[in-house]
């Protein structure tokens, strides 16, 4: 309730002006590309070699800031608002959102902003996003870190089983309390005493962006779909070296399944963080970046220490930190 602007925000029926979230959500590195009738919402920040940052399911860009914040000293850092999420949204005609559709936005979108060789670094949704195009466009990334992705069979989390129910996702287009969505959140995390204030309420805000509600249950219609396939994957085709980076807690997409992307991926490393979960470059920033940088440097990663319980990471607001790692 406390990141809801009324009552009828915080019980999840209203909205929020796109323009009040365009306003708290963008900042002088902000920037728009017109692509298949979306305008995709992305971040550039600093200079250098090019790394793109692909988020996950239900989050937006600033799930990156501290990365950001770090790479920027070093590379050029661009961060989207993958479609569906963020302030870019979803199409009009929602059952067009499928996911041909959001790997060749993807795609189109590279192309949009004349990105030749570059890294990417994709989370869940954001991995699986990343790895299909590095499949697909194998000489033109030059690393590939996947943090938690989807793509193989498993069972689904029980909130993507329940939201997808015939009846309920008909009524989740209209109707979805901010409570489900905190409650997702710290199921995602491994200690949800490392969740912060500024997370969270983004999380929530973004979840009452006009076309949200429609938006998130047909991304979940999708990946329920694509759990239960055994199709062949082309994870093969990947020249980049790759980093897959996963949380031993996770509790979405269990870590067990980092062996069939290290085992499809030739050129692979796995690395697992203890005590944490789905999302570590928003659990664990400092250490994932920092790995992650080793990593874009040629460096082999070791396997981590186990984490402290409940360590909590105070720092400043997302422009702060971006204007500083550019001015450093």
């Amino acid at each position: 309730m406390k990141a809801s602007p009324s009552f009828a925000n915080s019980i999840g029926f209203a909205e929020i002006p796109y323009d009040d979230l365009t306003e708290r959500y963008t900042n002088e590195y902000s920037k728009w590309a017109d692509v298949n009738g979306l305008k995709i919402h992305y971040q550039d920040v600093g200079e250098g070699p090019t790394i793109v940052l692909v988020h996950g399911i239900m989050s937006s860009l600033q799930t990156w800031d501290d990365w950001v914040m770090e790479l920027s000293k070093s590379y050029r850092v661009i961060s989207l608002d993958v479609p569906g999420f963020g302030l870019t949204g979803a199409p009009e005609a929602i059952d067009d959102f499928n996911e041909d559709y959001l790997l060749n936005t993807f795609a189109k979108f590279i192309d949009v902003i004349e990105l030749d060789n570059f890294s990417i670094a994709g989370n869940s949704l954001g991995g699986y996003i990343a790895a299909q195009y590095a499949s697909d466009y194998p000489d033109r990334v030059d690393h590939l870190i996947l943090l938690d992705p989807i793509a193989y069979p498993q069972e689904v989390p029980w909130v993507m089983d329940f939201a997808t129910t015939p009846v309920i996702s008909t009524i989740g287009n209209y109707f979805q309390p901010p409570v489900l969505v905190t409650m997702n959140v710290k199921q995602v995390y491994g200690d949800h005493q490392r969740i912060e204030r500024r997370h969270m309420d983004r999380y929530v805000h973004m979840a009452q962006r006009s076309g949200a509600k429609a938006s998130y249950i047909k991304i979940m219609e999708i990946l329920k779909s694509r759990s239960t396939e055994e199709a062949p994957l082309p994870f093969a085709q990947i020249k980049a070296p790759t980093l897959i980076m996963w949380g031993e807690k996770d509790a979405w997409v269990p870590h067990e399944l980092s062996q069939r992307w290290n085992e499809d991926i030739r050129n692979s490393q796995v690395v697992i963080y203890p005590g944490v979960g789905h999302m570590p470059m928003e659990e664990i920033p400092d250490k994932t970046v920092m790995d992650a940088i080793a990593f874009l440097n040629g460096e082999k990663v070791s396997q981590p220490a186990p984490i402290s319980k409940g360590k909590a990471f105070s720092q400043p607001g997302a422009t702060e930190r971006q204007i500083e790692a550019v001015s450093n």
